[in-house]
Protein backbone atom coordinates (compact mmCIF):
# COMPACT_ATOMS: atom_id res chain seq x y z
CA UNK A 1 0.00 0.00 0.00
CA UNK A 2 1.16 3.60 -1.19
CA UNK A 3 1.58 6.61 1.74
CA UNK A 4 -0.80 8.39 0.17
CA UNK A 5 -3.38 5.12 -0.58
CA UNK A 6 -3.39 4.77 3.39
CA UNK A 7 -4.66 7.98 4.38
CA UNK A 8 -7.86 7.48 2.25
CA UNK A 9 -10.95 5.72 3.60
CA UNK A 10 -11.09 2.87 1.97
CA UNK A 11 -13.99 2.92 -0.51
CA UNK A 12 -14.90 6.32 -0.04
CA UNK A 13 -11.84 8.64 -0.87
CA UNK A 14 -12.11 11.11 1.85
CA UNK A 15 -9.09 12.06 3.84
CA UNK A 16 -9.32 10.40 6.86
CA UNK A 17 -9.75 13.52 9.74
CA UNK A 18 -7.08 13.51 12.61
CA UNK A 19 -7.58 11.49 15.70
CA UNK A 20 -7.10 12.37 19.13
CA UNK A 21 -7.73 9.70 22.12
CA UNK A 22 -7.92 10.85 25.55
CA UNK A 23 -7.72 7.70 27.83
CA UNK A 24 -8.33 5.17 25.20
CA UNK A 25 -9.10 1.89 26.64
CA UNK A 26 -9.22 3.60 30.27
CA UNK A 27 -5.36 4.14 30.38
CA UNK A 28 -3.64 7.81 32.24
CA UNK A 29 -2.88 8.94 28.77
CA UNK A 30 -3.66 10.84 25.30
CA UNK A 31 -2.97 9.56 21.97
CA UNK A 32 -3.08 10.95 18.48
CA UNK A 33 -3.92 9.48 15.22
CA UNK A 34 -3.42 10.68 11.79
CA UNK A 35 -0.63 10.97 8.65
CA UNK A 36 2.30 12.27 9.31
CA UNK A 37 1.61 15.43 7.60
CA UNK A 38 -1.34 16.13 10.36
CA UNK A 39 1.00 15.63 12.92
CA UNK A 40 3.63 17.71 12.20
CA UNK A 41 0.79 20.55 11.81
CA UNK A 42 -0.40 20.00 14.93
CA UNK A 43 3.05 20.52 16.76
CA UNK A 44 2.96 17.54 19.07
CA UNK A 45 6.57 15.83 17.58
CA UNK A 46 9.83 17.29 18.30
CA UNK A 47 11.51 18.66 15.03
CA UNK A 48 14.54 16.86 16.17
CA UNK A 49 12.26 13.36 16.04
CA UNK A 50 13.41 10.37 14.14
CA UNK A 51 10.40 8.84 12.51
CA UNK A 52 10.37 4.71 12.49
CA UNK A 53 10.51 2.85 9.85
CA UNK A 54 8.65 -0.03 9.02
CA UNK A 55 6.79 -1.52 11.72
CA UNK A 56 9.51 0.16 14.05
CA UNK A 57 8.89 2.34 17.45
CA UNK A 58 10.65 5.61 18.42
CA UNK A 59 10.56 6.64 21.90
CA UNK A 60 11.36 9.86 23.29
CA UNK A 61 11.05 11.87 26.95
CA UNK A 62 9.74 15.59 27.13
CA UNK A 63 10.28 16.76 30.46
CA UNK A 64 7.55 14.55 32.28
CA UNK A 65 6.28 12.52 29.37
CA UNK A 66 7.18 9.60 27.54
CA UNK A 67 6.06 9.56 24.06
CA UNK A 68 5.21 6.60 21.70
CA UNK A 69 5.51 7.16 17.69
CA UNK A 70 4.68 4.02 15.38
CA UNK A 71 2.33 3.01 12.41
CA UNK A 72 -0.69 1.79 13.57
CA UNK A 73 -3.73 -0.10 11.44
CA UNK A 74 -5.88 2.43 10.19
CA UNK A 75 -9.52 2.09 11.27
CA UNK A 76 -12.15 0.21 9.15
CA UNK A 77 -8.89 -1.51 7.60
CA UNK A 78 -8.90 -5.33 7.35
CA UNK A 79 -5.71 -7.61 6.57
CA UNK A 80 -2.01 -8.59 7.95
CA UNK A 81 0.23 -5.95 9.59
CA UNK A 82 2.55 -5.91 6.02
CA UNK A 83 -0.53 -4.12 4.14
CA UNK A 84 -0.30 -0.89 6.95
CA UNK A 85 3.34 -1.71 8.22
CA UNK A 86 4.67 0.82 5.33
CA UNK A 87 1.64 3.46 5.60
CA UNK A 88 1.14 6.92 6.15
CA UNK A 89 -0.72 6.21 9.83
CA UNK A 90 1.05 6.92 12.77
CA UNK A 91 0.04 6.76 16.65
CA UNK A 92 1.58 9.06 18.73
CA UNK A 93 0.94 8.04 22.53
CA UNK A 94 1.82 10.21 25.28
CA UNK A 95 1.67 8.58 29.32
CA UNK A 96 3.35 10.68 32.42
CA UNK A 97 6.80 9.15 33.21
CA UNK A 98 5.98 8.96 36.75
CA UNK A 99 2.55 8.02 36.48
CA UNK A 100 0.59 5.59 38.78
CA UNK A 101 0.25 2.06 37.45
CA UNK A 102 -2.73 0.51 35.88
CA UNK A 103 -3.66 -1.56 39.73
CA UNK A 104 -3.71 1.75 41.29
CA UNK A 105 -5.81 3.65 38.59
CA UNK A 106 -8.45 0.97 39.21
CA UNK A 107 -8.25 1.15 42.93
CA UNK A 108 -8.33 5.15 42.77
CA UNK A 109 -11.37 4.53 40.17
CA UNK A 110 -13.26 2.03 42.71
CA UNK A 111 -12.58 4.82 45.76
CA UNK A 112 -14.51 7.52 43.65
CA UNK A 113 -17.19 5.37 42.12
CA UNK A 114 -17.70 4.54 46.09
CA UNK A 115 -17.52 8.44 47.35
CA UNK A 116 -19.76 8.95 44.95
CA UNK A 117 -22.61 6.48 45.50
CA UNK A 118 -21.73 7.48 49.63
CA UNK A 119 -22.85 10.79 48.58
CA UNK A 120 -25.77 9.72 46.73
CA UNK A 121 -27.40 8.09 49.61
CA UNK A 122 -26.39 10.73 52.13
CA UNK A 123 -28.84 13.25 52.50
CA UNK A 124 -27.45 15.86 50.84
CA UNK A 125 -27.02 13.36 48.11
CA UNK A 126 -30.76 12.51 48.33
CA UNK A 127 -31.99 16.05 48.55
CA UNK A 128 -29.79 17.05 45.08
CA UNK A 129 -31.46 13.90 43.33
CA UNK A 130 -35.28 14.87 44.41
CA UNK A 131 -34.05 18.45 42.76
CA UNK A 132 -33.03 17.15 39.62
CA UNK A 133 -35.82 14.97 39.43
CA UNK A 134 -38.01 17.71 40.32
CA UNK A 135 -36.48 19.71 37.90
CA UNK A 136 -36.96 17.04 35.05
CA UNK A 137 -40.55 16.51 36.13
CA UNK A 138 -41.27 20.44 35.84
CA UNK A 139 -39.86 19.99 32.40
CA UNK A 140 -41.83 17.56 30.85
CA UNK A 141 -45.51 18.80 31.48
CA UNK A 142 -44.22 22.42 30.88
CA UNK A 143 -45.95 22.60 26.94
CA UNK A 144 -44.03 25.85 25.98
CA UNK A 145 -40.58 23.99 27.06
CA UNK A 146 -41.70 20.71 25.28
CA UNK A 147 -42.88 22.85 22.51
CA UNK A 148 -39.36 24.27 22.34
CA UNK A 149 -37.87 20.98 22.13
CA UNK A 150 -39.71 19.44 19.98
CA UNK A 151 -38.10 21.57 17.37
CA UNK A 152 -34.92 20.98 18.21
CA UNK A 153 -35.45 17.00 18.49
CA UNK A 154 -37.78 15.64 15.67
CA UNK A 155 -39.88 13.55 17.55
CA UNK A 156 -39.19 9.89 16.32
CA UNK A 157 -41.79 7.34 15.15
CA UNK A 158 -42.86 4.87 18.15
CA UNK A 159 -41.93 1.52 17.34
CA UNK A 160 -45.54 -0.94 17.16
CA UNK A 161 -46.02 -2.85 19.51
CA UNK A 162 -47.55 -6.05 17.20
CA UNK A 163 -44.77 -6.68 14.17
CA UNK A 164 -46.69 -5.96 10.92
CA UNK A 165 -45.60 -9.54 9.08
CA UNK A 166 -47.21 -11.73 12.75
CA UNK A 167 -46.10 -15.01 13.37
CA UNK A 168 -44.08 -16.79 10.44
CA UNK A 169 -46.63 -19.60 9.42
CA UNK A 170 -46.51 -22.94 11.40
CA UNK A 171 -45.57 -20.88 14.96
CA UNK A 172 -48.07 -20.55 17.46
CA UNK A 173 -48.55 -18.16 20.42
CA UNK A 174 -48.01 -20.12 23.84
CA UNK A 175 -49.72 -17.78 26.76
CA UNK A 176 -49.78 -14.13 26.64
CA UNK A 177 -53.51 -12.37 25.76
CA UNK A 178 -54.81 -14.45 22.94
CA UNK A 179 -55.00 -17.58 24.42
CA UNK A 180 -56.87 -16.14 27.37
Amino acid sequence: MTAAASTFIAGQGAERPLMVRIRPHRMECWEYEGTRAQLEAESVIPASTRWPEGAGVQTFEVGRYRYQLCRTRPEGMKGPKKLWSTGDWWSLRCELIDGPDQATLRILEKQRALAAEIYLQSPAGQREWEARWNRQWKAQKDKAFQAFTSTLFPQQKKPSRNPKSGLPQGVQMVGGRDNA
